[in-house]
């Protein structure tokens, strides 16, 4: 999902004098020959070159190290992994981002998940603000068909998340609040959101068709001990969506992953918040996970890796 409102080489060169030629035999007479000060160039000339020729030979190394199937030094024979979705499967919210066009954080859930010695995460597509029509319309391209796991979190911005943020909770305004909550709503309860998942899911399985496809839900983002305007019942839209996507994510053949138990404790409001509220100092942030609540995040899924 997305709370923005409206809406990611250096070259060093060494100039030395006339170049110097010495063989065994006559290295150390040439040395001798020369004045103090010359000799000083000669021996710091030398070791620059020394330190070059190490960085120069190292460097295949590492990138060999990066190359093939394994990433990152890993086993070719690793699991390979693709993190589809919205602002929550990208991370925002936890900082760190490696980009601020899709807020792709290094500490969201697939950074974590791909932590491990055994899994390769090989695409990352996910994107602030994309809906379950941009997962189906770019982002399963991306995907490599021989993928062997695939991760899904999406549905909020299809019922235009952030723009119920921003009328319920932001620049508030009754009016425009109860319009876009009884629009969700509408789409939840009529089928449109079951139906999205389920073709999202069918587009990621006719791609990588060996790939086995986990679907995550949003946790609710209020304590329920808050009295804020429209919270609770936003909490209840919440479930209501988790419910639908859960349907439309089954249906396909997906394993779903509910976070609302996990997040129970931990919402806007609470003593331990796993979730950002609101601040003018940071709106990107603003109503998505910390760095607590992907690991959370992480956590869930490894359950039904």
């Amino acid at each position: 999902m997305s709370a923005r409102f409206p809406r990611y080489g250096r070259t060093a060169r060494l100039a030395t004098g006339p170049i110097l030629h010495a063989d065994s035999s006559g290295s150390a007479a040439a040395s001798a020959a020369l004045p103090p000060a010359h000799r000083v160039l000669v021996l710091i000339v030398t070791f620059l070159a020394a330190v070059l020729f190490a960085v120069g030979a190292a460097a295949p190394a590492s990138a060999a190290g990066k190359g093939g199937n394994g990433g990152g030094g890993k086993p070719a024979s690793s699991v390979t992994y693709s993190a589809l979705g919205d602002s929550y499967a990208a991370g925002q919210g936890a900082g760190s981002y490696l980009n601020t066009t899709c807020y792709v954080s290094s500490k969201g859930y697939p950074a974590l998940i791909d932590a491990s010695r055994t899994i390769t995460l090989n695409a990352e597509p996910a994107c602030s603000g994309d809906s379950s029509l941009d997962v189906v319309s770019r982002q399963v391209a991306l995907v490599p068909a021989t993928t062997t796991r695939v991760t899904l979190t999406v549905g909020g911005n299809d019922l235009g998340f952030s723009t119920v943020m921003q009328d319920c909770f932001v620049l508030v305004s009754p009016t425009a609040c109860d319009a876009d909550l009884a629009t969700a709503n509408a789409m939840i309860s009529g089928g449109t959101i079951t139906s999205r998942i389920t073709a999202a899911v069918g587009a990621i399985r006719t791609r990588a068709p060996g790939a086995k496809v986990i679907v995550t839900g949003y946790p609710r983002l209020f304590a329920p001990t808050v009295t804020r305007a429209y919270a609770q019942q936003v909490n209840t839209s919440t479930t209501a969506l988790n419910a639908a996507i859960r349907t439309g994510a089954t249906a396909a053949g997906a394993v779903y992953v509910d976070v609302e138990a996990v997040f129970a404790d931990h919402g806007i409001g609470s003593a331990s918040p796993w979730i950002n509220d609101w601040s003018w100092f940071n709106i990107s942030a603003g109503f998505h996970p910390n760095a607590s609540g992907y690991v959370a995040y992480q956590g869930r899924i490894a359950l039904v890796w």
